[in-house]
């Protein structure tokens, strides 16, 4: 059937993306906890801002290279680059930065050391996700796509399932020295099933509606659908210089301007999550011993992904029935809903409260992208520039939000909330500006 075309494809790939992307998960969530519990306090900051910078840069330059392979290879390949990182991560664990034994646990080896791990992930990470949204939209056609980004977003969220389960037992059953070292092994095991990624089957081209042809400024927008299909194919053969170009007109786009927020939205939910989340568990639970506090925040990261997956199902449906502007506005309001229980947990700094402000967290992650994500294959199909120009919105709100953690190191956390609101309220005002800009079309 037409609707399921590509489905066991799309099924596959996101399954081995999802077990894989939950050991790197485990990685960001844990590292920047673990280095300040071992005496190492700037470096998990310094280390996810050196891997959202790289993923940043990444997500421009991987588009260039990335078109020029089958997708099986493009996704080996990215696999490959996050494994380096697993190897400092492991000494991190095991050292103690004010009583150093050997050399590797001296701050001017290990950071070093650590931050070049970092630097593999970042460049792993940056071209995942731009190859994940363009093979999904790759696959898809008019009558599959809010089933096939609900799907691909559904476990996406399972992989922050993943991330709490195996963290919560590992970290119970091996002990936080040797965490990483088992996750670096099963990443190694995991990132050989990417092989097996089949490519798209073509036979049914994705259609530029009528309604879209008015609403969408559009490069490929007057093209043949082979032309629209093969947009990645060109990209490939022309220079880099000329690549670099027209991801610069794309840049441009009357659409990027109202977008540009919504994207770099998703980067700051992220960032929080990622970043900043841990210091408000670990502000809930002061009499708690270091690996109970690890335990804990890994349990938290369950109740993560299971948002995640309820709002991949969420998204995926709603969309059918409101629309891509509702769903979008949905998703500003879910946004505000976090900040109010981000500001609830700095002034009680209860543990219940963080559990219930990890569920808004996974919720608004993953609306965020999804929305993202379907608007881009709305307006651009399957090209793998905009993904691109997406995910560098995205991870410099990412970055931004780490610079200012670290800024506002031992401050309390009621500055991050306040930083959120303001944020939240431009991302919904620039929702706002794109929904009287369609309405006037």
């Amino acid at each position: 059937m037409e609707k399921y075309a590509n489905l066991g494809k799309v099924l596959y790939m996101n399954l081995v993306l999802t077990f894989h992307l939950s050991q790197c998960l485990a990685l960001a969530s844990l590292l920047p906890q673990i280095a300040q519990q071992n005496n190492y306090p700037s470096l998990g900051g310094l280390g996810l801002i050196c891997i959202y910078s790289v993923n940043l840069i990444f997500n421009l330059i991987a588009p260039l290279y990335l078109t020029k392979m089958k997708y099986r290879y493009g996704f080996v390949f990215q696999a490959v680059l996050v494994l380096p990182c697993f190897i400092p991560a492991f000494y991190v664990s095991r050292c103690d930065g004010d009583d150093v034994v050997d050399l590797i646990c001296n701050s001017y080896m290990l950071i070093p050391f650590t931050l070049i791990g970092c630097v593999f992930l970042g460049a792993g990470l940056g071209g995942y996700f731009v190859l994940q949204n363009t093979y999904v939209s790759d696959c898809t056609n008019e009558k599959n796509k809010e089933l096939y980004f609900g799907i691909t977003y559904m476990l996406l969220g399972c992989s922050y399932l993943l991330n709490g389960v195996t963290s919560d037992q590992l970290l119970q059953y091996i002990g936080r020295e040797n965490f990483f070292l088992y996750s670096g092994i099963m990443e190694c095991a995991l990132s050989t099933l990417f092989i097996f990624v089949q490519q798209p089957d073509k036979n049914n081209y994705n259609k530029v509606s009528e309604a879209q042809q008015n609403m969408i400024q559009n490069d490929s927008i007057g093209k043949s659908e082979e032309q629209v299909a093969n947009i990645n194919g060109e990209f490939a053969k022309i220079g880099i210089k000329a690549q670099f170009q027209q991801i610069m007109q794309k840049f441009q786009l009357k659409e990027m301007k109202f977008l540009f927020s919504l994207f770099i939205s998703t980067g700051i939910v992220i960032g929080f999550e990622f970043g900043i989340f841990h210091q408000f568990i670990s502000a809930s639970l002061p009499g708690d011993d270091e690996i109970t506090v690890n335990v804990k925040t890994a349990r938290i990261f369950l109740f993560v992904g299971v948002a995640q997956i309820l709002s991949g199902i969420f998204n995926g449906l709603s969309r059918s029935f409101v629309g891509i502007i509702q769903n979008s506005i949905f998703y500003g309001n879910v946004f505000q809903c976090m900040n109010i229980i981000a500001i609830l947990s700095a002034f009680q700094q209860n543990y219940n409260i963080n559990i219930i402000l990890g569920l808004l967290i996974g919720f608004t992650d993953n609306s965020g992208q999804f929305n993202s994500a379907v608007i881009i294959s709305d307006i651009w199909n399957e090209d793998m520039a905009i993904f691109g120009l997406y995910l560098f919105c995205q991870n410099f709100g990412v970055m931004f939000i780490n610079l200012i953690a670290i800024f506002l190191e031992g401050q309390s956390l009621i500055y991050y909330t306040l930083l959120l609101i303001l944020l939240q309220c431009a991302t919904s005002y620039s929702q706002q500006q794109f929904k009287r800009s369609q309405l006037k079309e």
